[in-house]
């Protein structure tokens, strides 16, 4: 099967191009939607391009190097001492070059690293173009967006944690304004609701966002959530006002959510199911109807392999069976949970 470095990209011809490929892709590879280019042309930038939080919260820099001739350890330790001015402190620096892998270079910055973390200093990493280019095909709009007249492979396209990001997305952005209730509103108070449950569901929808959408929907689902969690974070802004105002951007949200057209059939179908079944959680206050718990097991044998059939089929049967009324909120769980394994590991082959 053909991997997108099989189509050996073109380097970007100048370091602007650069510097935004290597925020999309690592924006995609982390799935940081915060992180961000240091300042603008023209600005002091202490040795850094890039900054933000990575895949497990650090505080990381990225200094973006096109270069024509090899990287050189004596570059790398250069950039290392311009990024130190940089404040907050960085926990990692990342070296990105449009160079090839280099393994007499990585061992040379993989020494240095552990020298300067043994001084009490950041360590030092390196991002190769081959590094960047798989972190930017794991979303192929913005993947289109750097390479317009680039067709990525299929294979690369279409993948289980793009299916199960789309299953995600769909069972919790829509619902965010229900998720705020439940935590905020009396309810959650009576049974003491931890208040950052809304800051991890606020989190998971953007990573999930920016891994599935065009940039344009993503772009406008983020500001959004910005300004909820502002809202939703600083006590002092829990007014009559401010939960209005939250609640017209969770209807943001959850309309771009519904209307989206620009993703691959597989994805856009197994949204929908997740959508289905957040309707059904936050919604059915009753015993889910036996036309709608049939149509949920038809909508979701569609998006799932042959071999996941059976188990929807018993878990779905298991569920409408239960000792305690199949009321939604226990019943959408339930399926939710059993789609999500099976995305995880049935064969999609």
């Amino acid at each position: 099967m053909p991997s997108v470095l099989s189509l050996d990209l073109p380097r970007p011809k100048n370091w602007q191009d650069f510097e935004s490929i290597v925020l999309d892709a690592q924006r995609l590879r982390w799935k940081a939607p915060s992180l961000q280019k240091n300042g603008r042309p023209g600005q002091a930038q202490q040795g850094v391009d890039v900054f933000g939080p990575d895949d497990i919260g650090r505080r990381v820099g990225i200094q973006c190097k096109r270069y024509a001739t090899a990287l050189t350890l004596a570059t790398v330790e250069e950039e290392a001492v311009n990024a130190e001015a940089f404040q907050p402190t960085l926990n990692t620096l990342f070296i990105a070059t449009t160079n090839d892998h280099d393994s007499k270079l990585q061992q040379q910055v993989r020494l240095y690293s552990d020298a300067r973390v043994a001084a009490g200093k950041f360590a030092v990493s390196l991002l190769f173009w081959e590094d960047i280019v798989g972190g930017l095909a794991l979303n192929p709009a913005v993947f289109k967006l750097h390479y317009p007249t680039i067709q990525l492979p299929t294979a690369i396209a279409t993948d289980r944690d793009r299916l199960l990001a789309a299953l995600e997305l769909g069972y919790y952005g829509p619902y965010l304004w229900e998720y705020v209730e439940l935590t905020f509103g009396e309810f959650g108070w009576m049974a003491n609701a931890d208040p950052e449950n809304v800051p991890i569901i606020i989190r998971l929808v953007e990573q999930r966002s920016q891994q599935l959408l065009p940039p344009a929907d993503a772009n406008a689902i983020l500001s959004s959530l910005a300004q909820v969690s502002e809202i939703v974070v600083e006590q002092s802004k829990h007014s009559e006002e401010g939960w209005a105002a939250v609640r017209t951007l969770c209807t943001r949200v959850a309309m771009r959510i519904k209307t989206l057209a620009a993703m691959p059939i597989s994805e856009s179908n197994m949204l929908e199911a997740g959508r289905r079944l957040g309707a059904i959680y936050h919604h059915v206050d009753d015993a889910v109807p036996a036309d709608l718990s049939e149509e949920i097991r038809r909508q979701l044998r569609a998006v799932l392999p042959a071999e996941s059939h059976a188990i929807i089929d018993a878990r779905i049967a298991r569920a409408n069976a239960a000792q305690y009324p199949p009321y939604g909120y226990h019943w959408a769980p339930s399926i939710y949970t059993c789609v999500e394994r099976e995305i995880r590991y049935a064969s999609f082959a």
